[in-house]
C-alpha cells in the first residue's frame, strides 16, 4: 500500500459534503483521511458495501447476542459475569452476559423496537438499516435491510417519497427524518412481528462516515466516548446537528447524555461491563468484509491492514485516560482552517510514553482479536501493573476462556 504523495487537508474534502464538519470527531477517520484522501475514505469504501456484507456482520454479531443471552436467562451457562456479547442497542458496544437484562432494561424499558438508520454522506439517503426488538431487557428479534433493498423503496403514505430519500425530502433534520421513518417502519414491524405491535419504537440515526472509527477501535471506553461525541456534536461541539441521535430519546439515555463526557465514560462503562476494561472482539466475518472490499475497491487502500491492523498496533488508552481525554475544540476560532483537531490523552505529553498494544499482552493483533476482558478500571494508575496479569477471559459469547477468577 503506498500513501498519498500530496498531504491530505482538511480543505480537500469538497464543501458539499454535508459531513464534512463532523469529521474531527472521528479521531480514526480523520486520521485514514490524512493518510489516504478524500477518494478512498469517501467514493471507494462507501459504495463498495454490499447487501450481503452488511447481512454478514450483522448476522456474526447478534446471532451470538441473542443465543447468549438466552442461554445465561435459562441458566445453561457458566461465568456469566466474565463473558461478553454484543449489545443489541447499539451494536457496537460490548455487554458483559450477566448484565444485559438489568442495563438493557434500565436504558431502554421492558420492550422496544429500535432501528438504526445509517445515511450515506455522498447522497444523503438513507443506506441501511439495522432493526432489533428486546423483550423483558432481552435482546429477541432483528433483521437487516441494506441499500439493494426493496424496502427502502417503500413511500410515505402521506408525504409520497420512498423511504431512502426521508432524509433530504424531510428537511435534512434528524428529528423530522427520524419520526417520517417510525411512520413507515413501525407498519413494518407490525406486519413481521405484530406480536410487538404495541411496543414503543424509537429509530437511531448514523452517519455512514463514522463507522469506521467504531469497527476499528479496540477499547470499550473508547467507543462509548466516541458515541457521547456524537450525541453532543450540536450541544458542546457547535455543530449543526447531531452526528448521532435516537428519535423519540429514550428517557435514561437523554438524561445520561447531559453529563459531561467524563462522567457519561464513567456511568456507561460501569452499566455495559461494571467499568472493566474489554478489548472489542473481531469477526472473522469482519475482516473478510474488509478483504472483500478491498478486492471491489478501485484504490489500493487496504482497509484490513491500514485501518485494522495499524489502529490495534498503535494501541489504545489506558481507562483513566479516556475518561480524561480532551477532545479538540471545535468552536475556538480557526480550529478548521488550522486543522487543530488533536485529542489530548493524559499522560501521553511524557517522553517514551505510550498506549497498551499488543505486545503487551504478548499476543499478535490477531489472537487480541478474540475479545478479552481485563481487570483493569479508570481507577488503575497507567503502567501500576502488568497489563498481561490482568487478564479475566479471553473470547466472546458463548465461546470463553477464563483466566483469572475475580468476583465480579
Amino acid at each position: 500500500m503506498t500513501e498519498s504523495s500530496i498531504p491530505n487537508n482538511y480543505g480537500d474534502i469538497p464543501d458539499d459534503i454535508i459531513t464534512k464538519p463532523y469529521i474531527p470527531l472521528s479521531r480514526h477517520g480523520w486520521k485514514l483521511f490524512k493518510k489516504f484522501g478524500y477518494h478512498a475514505f469517501y467514493e471507494d469504501a462507501i459504495p463498495a458495501i454490499s447487501d450481503d456484507m452488511i447481512y454478514d456482520v450483522f448476522k456474526a454479531r447478534l446471532d451470538e447476542s441473542l443465543l447468549t443471552a438466552k442461554e445465561v436467562i435459562e441458566g445453561n451457562i457458566s461465568d456469566p459475569d466474565k463473558r461478553l456479547a454484543w449489545a443489541i442497542f447499539p451494536p457496537v458496544i460490548p455487554l458483559r452476559a450477566d448484565l444485559t437484562q438489568g442495563s438493557t432494561r434500565l436504558l431502554f424499558g421492558d420492550s422496544m423496537s429500535v432501528t438504526f438508520i445509517v445515511l450515506n454522506d455522498l447522497n444523503q439517503e438513507i443506506f441501511f438499516l439495522f432493526n432489533g426488538h428486546i423483550e423483558h431487557g432481552i435482546p429477541v428479534d432483528w433483521w437487516i435491510a441494506g441499500p439493494q433493498d426493496e424496502l427502502l423503496q417503500r413511500r410515505h403514505l402521506k408525504y409520497g417519497y420512498e423511504l431512502k430519500d426521508c432524509w433530504k425530502k424531510g428537511g435534512k433534520d434528524f428529528t423530522k427524518c427520524g419520526l417520517r421513518v417510525i411512520d413507515v417502519l413501525r407498519d413494518v414491524r407490525n406486519e413481521r412481528t405484530p406480536k410487538y405491535a404495541d411496543s414503543p419504537y424509537a429509530v437511531a440515526m448514523v452517519w455512514a462516515s463514522s463507522i469506521a472509527g467504531f469497527l476499528i477501535e479496540p477499547s470499550m471506553y473508547e467507543l462509548i466516548g466516541m458515541i457521547w461525541d456524537g450525541v453532543a456534536a450540536k450541544r458542546n461541539y457547535g455543530l449543526p446537528d447531531y452526528w448521532f441521535s435516537f428519535i423519540p430519546w429514550p428517557s435514561m439515555i437523554q438524561m445520561l447524555t447531559y453529563m459531561d463526557r467524563s462522567d457519561f465514560i464513567q456511568r456507561m462503562s460501569a452499566l455495559v461491563t461494571g467499568g472493566k476494561l474489554c478489548i472489542n472482539y473481531v469477526e472473522e466475518s469482519n475482516k473478510e468484509m474488509a478483504l472483500e472490499l478491498i478486492r471491489d475497491m478501485a484504490t489500493e487502500f487496504d482497509f484490513w491492514s491500514d485501518a485494522f491492523e495499524a489502529t490495534w498496533y498503535e494501541g489504545w488508552p489506558w481507562p483513566i485516560q479516556s475518561v480524561n481525554c480532551k477532545p479538540p475544540n471545535l468552536k475556538k476560532k480557526n480550529a478548521y482552517e488550522k486543522e487543530d483537531f488533536d485529542w489530548y490523552y493524559p499522560g501521553m505529553e511524557k517522553e517514551a510514553s505510550r498506549f497498551m498494544n499488543p505486545e503487551d499482552f504478548d499476543m499478535t493483533v490477531e489472537e487480541m482479536m478474540r475479545g478479552i476482558l481485563l481487570d483493569i478500571t479508570h481507577k488503575t494508575k497507567p503502567w501500576s501493573i502488568n497489563p498481561k496479569d490482568e487478564i479475566i477471559s479471553i473470547g466472546w459469547g458463548r465461546d470463553i476462556k477464563v483466566l483469572k477468577d475475580v468476583k465480579l
